[in-house]
């Protein structure tokens, strides 16, 4: 026979369902998926409060764009000003932009024996330099102290860097008590790159021998009342 089972008294079994605080059932059955693994539930959006980002970045918002999340609007981006550029000085010459010349280096102005003023050597020989004022500033000051001193006494061989060979002359040879050289002495009006070309070569084929370079400014400085020269 057919009909509701005993004890029924003619009603439907109930659903298994889930019961709430409030007493809101709900059917503990999941829900149907559709196709695309979306459920069926109507999803409810969350609220946005004050913390929440927009999903522009802020960074690349243009000027005057407002930022989406926030109660009021934000302030248009106004670019600075900028640094003013430095006023131009006005260089001699005129507007043309002419650059001042620089000043021209004034010479050492020494006092020079007359040419014809003689000088002996340590051997007594008798010398002069009417061509040189130099020259006979250097003599003056080498017999002025006491200095045994010899003119171009003997040159020195230079080899150069394609194997030949030249004579390199110092001007002034200082010995010491025991006929020895102590120091040469190269008189020049300035330095150039041929005087130290030449002064390189021979200190590296002469390493043992000690020289000075002896220019104008050198030679006001050796003249002073209390100048020492070192050797």
């Amino acid at each position: 026979m057919t009909g509701p089972k005993k004890g029924s008294r003619g009603r439907t079994p109930k659903r298994n369902t889930a019961q709430g605080r409030g007493g809101i059932t709900r059917d503990a059955s999941r829900p149907a998926r559709e196709p695309g693994g979306r459920t069926q539930e109507t999803q409810t959006a969350r609220p946005q409060g004050r913390s929440a980002l927009s999903s522009t970045n802020p960074a690349r918002r243009k000027p005057g764009e407002r930022s989406e999340g926030r109660g009021g609007s934000e302030r248009p981006f106004q670019p600075g000003s900028g640094r003013k550029a430095p006023p131009k000085v006005m260089r001699a010459g005129g507007a043309g932009g002419g650059t001042k010349p620089l000043p021209d280096l004034k010479r050492v102005q020494l006092d020079a024996p007359d040419p014809d003023t003689v000088f002996r050597d340590r051997d007594g020989e008798r010398l002069t330099f009417p061509d040189s004022a130099l020259k006979r500033v250097a003599a003056r000051i080498l017999t002025g102290k006491n200095k045994a001193w010899r003119y171009r006494a003997f040159p020195f061989p230079l080899f150069t860097d394609r194997g030949g060979e030249q004579s390199f002359y110092f001007d002034f040879y200082i010995y010491d008590a025991e006929d020895s050289v102590i120091r040469l002495i190269l008189v020049v009006p300035f330095e150039s790159r041929e005087v130290w070309d030449r002064v390189g070569r021979f200190k590296r084929q002469y390493p043992m021998y000690r020289y000075e370079l002896w220019t104008p400014e050198r030679l006001a400085q050796l003249e002073r009342p209390r100048a020492q020269l070192g050797f």
